[in-house]
């Protein structure tokens, strides 16, 4: 037997072990429909049958070892599974009106920049992202509005009804993130939505979001190296896979991008025959007498911005377009920014990034500074604000500076740690993705890593850390590892004196810590119309 027999047959194997949990979790199902009581199942069982559609740690390895395996029907599996939840791909693009977003760094940061824009001039708004932090609702938005738990519930239960009545055989249900996506659309077309911004999951080209036909406009944001196991090693794989999303006639902006990757975006706008502009700088539009303001914190942000404000201006105005012109078209005229433009940007607001949370302890005031940063241009950035933010705050007794770290998937932790040594935390402390050894967060739920393998991570990661220090002769007075969020916050809180604590590395990471943090998503409120 060949190596490819033998890859398939162990991947069969896997995808059966996977089918026997989803079999599990409609017995389970089934059994809570046959209650006595005459109710449906609610929030907690919808959790957890969405969670049973999570592809396992072993055949995550196994494609990440083949990275072309199964990428390419992506799209076409979504494509099938929107139609047995009774959406066509022409309904699709008929009815709703769609602002795609991909990208390395930003891609999320924009898309909420654009949804706010777009709220405050009144448009009923739609918003797709990933991850979520604390609760899986969070991934889609009404209005900057995560689902209640009693919407989730009614549009889950729909759509996992259809699909389910409709499989062939026992294996036969989308994948966590493809059902996920399927639910969005079908949620965005039932509540009949002005506009639906929708992040890219990975990549853009296979990403399970890139069904539409003719988007109304697109977005690239800032690219780097990231999920490199799946898009491959180079700037230009990373600019090939994010510029799929552009379609034939369609308008696209870009973020200023490395000139390796420009050329290939370029030269991607010409194959799908679609305009292309990079976006000017944020300074350079006409405020109006109007403060520059953006409710994202960090410089990096105001590349965002002009983003979504090109993306917002163009969606609203895309008849008034040439679309005409393929391939790179160049610099995107700046325009004078009115007072809801200028009010959704001022007030705009995205947890887990740039965020600053504070609570009392019993010692003292503990400020949590929190950044999914997960990139080595992001990660230098959030040590930069984290430098600047606290390098003047003057406190009573002792002050510790203290970092809580977890990097997980492919990256490298020397790189990502590189830059926070120099921030000279009194405590590095390494934590997995968990909140807590005896509580499970049925939203936080991850199959594709084991418990065991997040442990092993964080002691690679001090170790490196350890490592890095006696590179730059710069020590931590404590550097620990934790077996969960819950253990690490209260060894922290439990310190005399004030903490000015940086989260970061992961946003998984920081949805942990959100969900002890803030569990009633206080963070994630709409903003209110001004």
């Amino acid at each position: 037997m060949n190596t490819s027999s033998c890859f398939s047959m162990s991947i069969r194997r896997e995808v059966k072990k996977i089918g026997q949990r989803v079999v599990l979790q409609r017995n389970i199902i089934m059994k809570l429909h046959n209650k006595p009581v005459g109710r449906n199942p609610g929030y907690k069982e919808a959790v957890e049958a969405l969670n049973s559609l999570q592809t396992n740690a072993q055949l995550l390895q196994k494609l990440r070892a083949n990275k072309a395996l199964g990428q390419e029907n992506n799209v076409i599996r979504t494509k099938k599974y929107l139609e047995r939840s009774g959406v066509s791909l022409d309904r699709l693009d008929r009815e709703l009106s769609v602002i795609h977003v991909s990208g390395t760094k930003g891609k999320g940061s924009t898309c909420v920049m654009c949804e706010a824009i777009l709220r405050q001039m009144g448009y009923k708004t739609g918003f797709f992202s990933s991850p979520h932090l604390v609760a899986v609702r969070e991934r889609i938005r009404i209005n900057q509005a995560p689902l209640s738990e009693t919407e989730f519930t009614k549009h889950f239960w729909t759509v996992y009804n259809k699909l389910a009545a409709a499989k062939d055989d026992e294996h036969d249900m989308p994948s966590y993130f493809k059902f996920l996506t399927v639910m969005a659309f079908n949620v965005f077309l039932t509540e009949k939505v002005d506009v639906a911004i929708i992040e890219v999951g990975i990549g853009g080209e296979y990403d399970c979001t890139n069904v539409f036909k003719r988007p109304a406009v697109v977005g690239i944001s800032s690219l780097g190296l990231d999920h490199t196991s799946l898009l491959g090693s180079t700037i230009e794989d990373i600019a090939w896979q994010k510029g799929g999303i552009m379609k034939p006639g369609t308008l696209a902006f870009t973020s200023p991008q490395p000139p390796s990757a420009a050329t290939v975006l370029h030269q991607r706008a010409v194959e799908r025959k679609c305009p292309l502009w990079e976006v000017p700088p944020l300074s350079t539009y006409d405020w109006q007498g109007q403060e520059m303001s953006v409710g994202l914190r960090g410089r990096v942000q105001q590349i965002n911005a002009s983003l979504a404000l090109q993306l917002a201006n163009a969606w609203q105005n895309r008849n008034m377009f040439d679309k005409s012109k393929a391939g790179y078209v160049g610099v995107a005229k700046a325009f004078p920014v009115s007072h809801p433009v200028a009010e959704g940007l001022k007030h705009c607001s995205w947890p887990g990034r740039y965020q600053i949370l504070t609570r009392k302890s019993i010692h003292g005031t503990c400020t949590y500074y929190l950044d999914g940063a997960h990139t080595m241009e992001s990660i230098e950035l959030c040590a930069q604000w984290f430098h600047q933010a606290t390098n003047n705050i003057v406190s009573r007794g002792e002050c510790r500076h203290t970092l809580i770290y977890n990097v997980t998937g492919d990256r490298d932790a020397s790189e990502l740690l590189s830059p926070l040594v120099s921030c000279h935390f009194d405590s590095a402390l390494f934590c997995p993705n968990v909140l807590s050894c005896d509580t499970k967060a049925a939203d936080l739920t991850n199959h594709m890593v084991t418990s065991r393998q997040q442990l092993d991570r964080c002691e690679e990661n001090k170790k490196t850390w350890l490592g890095l220090e006696r590179q730059t002769n710069v020590f931590a007075n404590e550097v620990k590892t934790f077996g969960s969020v819950a253990a690490t916050l209260k060894h922290i809180e439990s310190q005399p004196g004030d903490h000015q604590v940086l989260v970061t590395g992961s946003l998984h990471l920081i949805g942990t810590v959100l969900s002890a943090l803030d569990p009633d998503l206080n963070s994630f409120s709409a903003q209110p119309i001004r």
